[in-house]
């Protein structure tokens, strides 16, 4: 063996011991970051609801209140309700903030609508049917741990609370090279040998190292 040639295993044991680990950082946009490596740890910039909100179309009641009660509004998605008054209930659907005094919601299966009123065919307890503030995801949370490889998931999570970018590693960058001296570029005639035996053609190496 030629004493100047190292062993496959050897040359790529003295590439290992130098590598070091990326530190330069990079901030992209939150939608472009997908299977980036994050380099710093991210938490929520607000409350997941960011309101009590209901979690069913029903209606928003005072627990303490009776089965029948008149329905005094209606609260949409996205719309603010007024105070709940005793002996009054509100039309709301899924999304809507839950107006004060209210304490719970009833779902519309549970209920019968006569003119003005809804009665109510379930007993309800406080708290049913209402997503909290911040149940989800609280404020000042962290969402994404330093060092995770970005999922969709991850971006989309980031984005929904309002984080335009993320500081990530910088890309590895990578040489290629090839070794054997059957080689040639492509386009340049080959060598008799490879011209007669096509399993000669795989004797050439290729060799991927990491430059950072």
């Amino acid at each position: 063996m030629n004493q100047g040639l190292l062993p496959v295993d050897d040359a790529l044991a003295r590439l290992l011991a130098e590598a070091r680990p990326v530190a330069d950082l990079e901030e992209v946009s939150t939608l472009e970051a997908t299977s980036r490596i994050l380099a710093r740890a991210q938490r929520s910039t607000m409350d997941v609801p960011p309101m009590d909100n209901s979690a069913m179309d029903g209606f928003a009641v005072r627990t303490a209140d009776g089965g029948r009660l008149r329905v005094a509004q209606k609260i949409m998605a996205g719309s603010v309700g007024r105070p709940l008054e005793p002996g009054t209930a509100a039309r709301i659907f899924t999304g809507a903030p839950i107006p004060p005094g209210a304490d719970a919601v009833v779902m519309q299966e549970h209920c019968s609508v006569e003119n003005d009123f809804v009665l109510l065919k379930k007993k309800p307890k406080a708290g049913d049917w209402i997503r909290r503030t911040g149940s989800d995801v609280k404020k000042g949370g962290e969402i994404l741990p330093a060092g995770k490889r970005l999922l969709p998931q991850d971006t989309g999570l980031a984005a929904s609370v309002g984080i335009k970018t993320l500081p990530v590693f910088r890309k590895i960058r990578l040489g290629l090279f090839f070794t054997g001296d059957e080689l040639v570029m492509p386009g340049e005639p080959l060598a008799p040998v490879l011209l007669g035996h096509p399993e000669e053609a795989g004797r050439g190496r290729r060799h991927q190292i990491d430059t950072r």
